[in-house]
């Protein structure tokens, strides 16, 4: 998961800024019931824009996964997002990060397998799901920017 975690912020950091510095991120989970993976990669980009390191964007991770298990009831699948633990141990599932208005993937994580036909639309329901993430987290840094502005943070 830390290789994951790095490599994703690789291409989102401007690392050139600080070309002998090492940035490192203490993760904390404190209770794990699914989305381990997507909850990370958020709680690190909130830690980050806190902390004041320059970003190209934002960015914002989700689960998704299907709930046909099978080939012949394609037309009955329905992507999920958010995934809880049990959810994780029943459906096949993935986990997508991305960065940007346009969407640019980040990290893609399939451990399970997943009808190829299936992948398309899961992706496509991800990428949703970040964007909408990605308004969330948005929302919540300027809240707390604004509070730290007015001096009421602090």
């Amino acid at each position: 998961m830390q290789h994951t975690i790095a490599s994703a912020f690789e291409s989102t950091l401007l690392l050139h800024l600080y070309p002998h510095s090492i940035i490192t991120l203490n993760l904390h989970i404190l209770s794990q019931d699914g989305s381990l993976l997507a909850a990370c990669l958020n709680a690190a980009t909130l830690a980050l824009v806190d902390a004041g390191i320059p970003m190209t964007d934002y960015i914002a991770a989700t689960t998704v996964a299907t709930t046909a298990s099978y080939a012949d009831k394609e037309e009955e699948a329905d992507p999920l997002l958010d995934l809880n633990g049990l959810e994780e141990q029943e459906l096949p599932f993935l986990t997508i990060a991305s960065s940007g208005a346009d969407d640019r993937i980040c990290s893609l994580i399939l451990e399970t397998k997943v009808h190829m036909a299936r992948l398309e639309s899961m992706i496509s329901v991800g990428l949703d799901g970040c964007s909408q993430i990605r308004g969330i987290l948005d929302s919540v840094v300027r809240a707390h920017g604004k509070k730290l502005i007015e001096g009421k943070v602090g």
